[in-house]
């Protein structure tokens, strides 16, 4: 598998986080690929972590599909890998989510998943319908909440831009500003939040690997691998609600000692690096299926295991698993 692409990958909206963790991610598992990086910030930090390191129109511009294919094209891309919400939301509007992307496999969940995933209004609904819990969500402007607080945040967009953690009886002073925005019922349990990646394509089934996590500027600061059935069950319903071909995000809170899913993030996460060190490989199984090769298998790692990121990624497993 190591030497199965020599042509450049392409990374987009590549220059935070995410982007620094695929790029130590790709560089171990495809050693002899040049890894080329991409941002609307020339100045990004995650610059230094490609070989080359490329400036993008921002994904709202009118010249950002321009660009993009231009960029694909002349550096003979063979993987295109979009790692920002805005990007992928320009994308999908342009009917440009498909396996390949002039000439290179494209790395992405599926249409569905993402026009979803990526609107979460369109999350709580379809959820719902599924019959997959999720706390009471409507339009600020249009619908009217119950008795309970509230978080109001954006229909799309990433981490906790612009998220209000408000009381009922303040909502009505804060409707006129968010309207348009969404309300959710405020799931309180801080304690019992929990990050999944999930995946599933073609041929290979379902995984999934849930941490309780504890926030840190609007990211994971830390986390605990769990095993728990009933957060295994909800990520396979949630693969099956959004017909899911390739890898997401969920996040969710117990409520009521039921999984109750608050947002879906149809991309890698910032815990992919984690992930990845764990075992769950979602970026490289998402490229290794894109050019119809086996994934392989998967153990998943042992309940209790650790993460901490500080100034770097450090991860912890149990005394007694370690002897």
């Amino acid at each position: 598998m190591r030497r199965m692409i020599s042509g450049p990958i392409l990374l987009t909206g590549a220059g935070g986080d995410i982007g620094v963790s695929l790029a130590g991610i790709l560089r171990e598992a495809f050693p002899d690929a040049i890894l080329l990086g991409a941002d609307c910030d020339p100045a990004a930090p995650g610059a230094l972590s490609f070989d080359q390191f490329f400036t993008l129109p921002r994904a709202d511009a009118p010249n950002y599909l321009t660009a993009l294919r231009g960029l694909v094209r002349e550096n003979a891309a063979q993987v295109v890998i979009p790692l920002a919400e805005a990007e992928l939301a320009r994308l999908l509007d342009a009917g440009a989510i498909g396996l390949f992307f002039e000439g290179a496999v494209m790395i992405t969940a599926n249409d569905r998943a993402l026009s979803i995933g990526l609107d979460k209004l369109a999350t709580a609904r379809c959820l719902q319908k599924a019959g997959i819990p999720v706390p009471e969500t409507g339009i600020v402007g249009v619908d009217q909440p119950g008795d309970y607080d509230l978080i109001v945040k954006p229909r799309s967009g990433q981490g906790s831009k612009g998220l209000l953690r408000i009381r009922r009886e303040d909502f009505d002073f804060h409707a006129k500003a968010r309207s348009g925005d969404i309300w959710q019922r405020w799931l309180k349990r801080r304690e019992d939040e929990f990050t999944c990646g999930l995946v599933r394509f073609g041929g290979m089934p379902t995984r999934s690997i849930s941490f309780r996590r504890t926030l840190k500027g609007g990211l994971t600061g830390s986390g605990e691998v769990v095993h728990d059935a009933r957060i295994d069950a909800v990520c396979r319903e949630v693969a099956d609600a959004l017909d899911l071909d390739g890898a997401i995000n969920v996040q969710l809170r117990m409520d009521k000692g039921e999984p109750t899913i608050f947002e879906i993030n149809p991309r890698f996460s910032s815990t992919v690096g984690f992930r990845h060190r764990l075992g769950f490989q979602d970026c490289v199984w998402s490229i290794v299926n894109r050019l119809w090769l086996a994934s392989g298998s998967y153990e998943p790692p042992i309940a209790g295991t650790l993460i901490e990121r500080g100034e770097q990624e450090i991860i912890r497993v149990p005394q007694a698993a370690a002897i």
